[in-house]
């Protein structure tokens, strides 16, 4: 069951003032619904091609892995595959931490975690399904979707400049604000805009529906990517 949503970034929350006041906001409303388990939706953990990926080392850096969430997430009929790292008994093994998940959970601060790696050459109907899935999950579950978005918004950056981050950044702020959570859309301009994020707001979407309505507690772009702090009714929560 989920009882919290967000979507958080993983840069530099520093750069503006807002994006770490929100975070921290964003960490006290966490902690007040009391998740078992945050699974995390990375788009910087290990890659998999044609699959979904879902830790399964008994720990990921500091933090102790859900083994139950794991198991129910291999059983979903999705092309989901297990990955480790290091010693060979998963249960003791410890799986790099990436930035994607390392910096929501320096203010969100669940007992275990899961993490996840979206699939980009998997359908985008998929990621939805897989969100579903999440939300069918035993336990109380937050989801947090980590993501940075558009990435071509400073000419000196490493992916140049394209008027398409801006106008991406903008239209997610939109449908955030519309009152149906339909990211699809952002499709079309995921690729000139260079964002990180249009897969794991889809596995958002799947899993608390696109009725769900969502708060923005801030936006920023201070640099060369857009980062955005928003906490998401988990309409699926008793």
């Amino acid at each position: 069951m989920i009882v919290y949503a967000c979507i958080a970034p993983h840069g530099e929350v520093d750069l503006a003032p807002e994006l770490r006041a929100a975070m921290e906001e964003l960490g006290r409303r966490f902690a007040a619904a009391a998740p078992d388990v945050a699974v995390i939706v990375t788009p910087h953990s290990v890659h998999v091609g044609g699959h979904f990926a879902v830790v399964t080392a008994g720990n990921v850096g500091e933090w102790e892995t859900d083994a139950e969430v794991v198991a129910a997430l291999l059983e979903a009929p999705l092309p989901v595959l297990g990955v480790s790292y290091g010693g060979n008994d998963p249960a003791t093994a410890e799986f790099p931490l990436d930035w994607g998940t390392e910096m929501p959970l320096e203010f969100l601060r669940p007992p275990r975690i899961v993490v996840v790696s979206p699939a980009r050459d998997r359908p985008l109907e998929e990621h939805l399904r897989l969100g579903e899935a999440i939300a069918a999950l035993p336990g109380r579950v937050a989801l947090v979707a980590s993501a940075d978005h558009g990435h071509a918004h400073d000419p000196d950056g490493p992916y140049g400049f394209d008027p398409a981050a801006a106008t991406y950044d903008a239209r997610l702020q939109e449908i955030l604000g519309s009152g149906r959570l339909d990211f699809l859309p952002l499709a079309r301009l995921v690729e000139p805009a260079k964002a990180d994020s249009l897969w794991q707001l889809l596995v958002l979407q799947g899993a608390v529906g696109e009725s769900a309505r969502a708060d923005v507690l801030a936006y920023a772009a201070p640099t060369y990517y857009g980062m955005l702090v928003a906490e998401v009714e988990a309409q699926t929560a008793a």
